[in-house]
């Protein structure tokens, strides 16, 4: 097995991946008021967080004549003060900064509709928000922050719903978020589906698998996360979930992915463009040719693929090696070679797969046999 002398690593020691992975650890709702939701969003929402206070200018701007509270009209249902809503924040996404801005600043008063809420024993005299926070945080900002209303005075329209049963309604928030709202993202619905689990106790066979494939990035110092949330360049941090949530690939994919990020960087970078699809894809060949792979084989696939950086790995390095050794070997073998690339094509999935196998063969490690090589790699060509 190779061994590599790598970089020592800066220590870590609060690791960000398990306080935002901290979220998921409760065992019951949580209800936090609404300036507390809107507070806590920009603390995390990073260079986004001053786009709010513009938001709340351009919307005066916009709004001449709302100088009050009188001055809006919105629809009608029932009525409660805004002092008596609280969010269940495992009843939804994640509050995103960029979508309240954009509601802020394109606010009409008739596109403004009912919050949905229902009534809960454990938080009596209040009216817990379901499905609407958006819309209630950025009545919020314009009410409190711009106008200057004391919010115990202020009356929104609501629609309650009968039912306490929260995972019913989880499946309700998922199917009614569509076009005519902000669609929800894959990283919102990741985070309901363990939500569901960890909070509801839902035995939902899909729901169960994305709570087994969230234990594995918790176990390996990783997060999920979307841009929008601005922590997408924190150490642990995995923003493209198309294998993640790709249920083709076997869970034993993820937890091989996830231990490989973890042994090749320990986890003190987030995850880099291509790295996923071609760690992904290797594993899967890998469980399809009945390799072993356990904690010993992915350390040495990781220690394989440590060349590219000095103890780390690149992807985007790599890829483009790749692309390279792929143009040379065509200039020589196309037919009727002419000494130009004319006639050329990148099918990245087969250009960075031909060259991955070969490098981490090279390293001496049983490699899967791949029917696919888009062309010979020569060895020097090799980190």
């Amino acid at each position: 097995m190779l061994q590599l002398q790598t970089l020592p690593r800066q220590p870590v020691t609060v690791r960000y991946a398990s306080q935002v992975n901290g979220r998921f650890h409760k065992s019951q709702s949580q209800y936090v008021d609404i300036a507390t939701r809107l507070s806590e969003a920009i603390k995390h929402a990073g260079w986004r967080a001053g786009t709010v206070a513009q938001a709340a200018k351009e919307f005066a701007v916009r709004n001449k004549g709302i100088q009050s509270k009188k001055n809006i009209k919105l629809c009608s249902a029932q009525i409660a003060k805004m002092s008596q809503i609280v969010i269940d924040i495992t009843l939804q996404r994640e509050l995103s900064i960029q979508h309240l801005v954009s509601i802020l600043t394109k606010f009409k008063q008739i596109l403004v509709m009912p919050i949905c809420v229902y009534e809960d024993p454990a938080a009596p005299g209040k009216y817990v928000c379901w499905d609407g926070q958006h819309t209630i945080v950025m009545l919020y900002i314009i009410y409190s922050q711009i106008l200057g209303e004391d919010v115990s005075d202020v009356d929104v329209p609501i629609v309650v719903y009968p039912s306490t049963m929260k995972s019913e309604m989880r499946e309700c928030f998922i199917m009614l978020n569509g076009d005519a709202k902000q669609p929800l993202d894959p990283i919102d619905i990741f985070y309901q589906k363990i939500y569901g689990v960890r909070t509801d106790g839902s035995t939902n066979a899909d729901w169960i698998l994305a709570e087994a494939k969230q234990q594995a990035l918790e176990s390996n110092d990783m997060f999920a996360t979307n841009e929008k949330f601005g922590d997408e360049k924190q150490p642990g941090a995995l923003t493209v979930l198309t294998e993640l949530a790709n249920d083709d690939y076997g869970l034993e994919v993820t937890q091989a992915f996830c231990k490989y990020f973890k042994s090749v960087c320990d986890s003190n970078r987030p995850v880099r463009p291509k790295e996923s699809w071609m760690l992904y894809q290797y594993f899967d060949l890998c469980f399809g040719a009945g390799i072993t792979v356990d904690d010993a084989y992915i350390s040495s696939v990781a220690q394989a693929l440590q060349v590219v950086e000095d103890g780390d790995f690149n992807a985007s390095e790599f890829f483009n090696s790749a692309r390279s050794s792929y143009q040379r070997w065509f200039l020589h073998n196309k037919p009727n070679p002419d000494g130009t690339l004319w006639g050329i094509t990148y099918p990245e999935k087969r250009l960075g797969m031909t060259f991955l196998i070969r490098q981490i063969e090279k390293a001496g490690v049983q490699v899967p046999k791949y029917t696919q090589p888009l062309w010979v790699v020569p060895t020097k060509d090799l980190y």
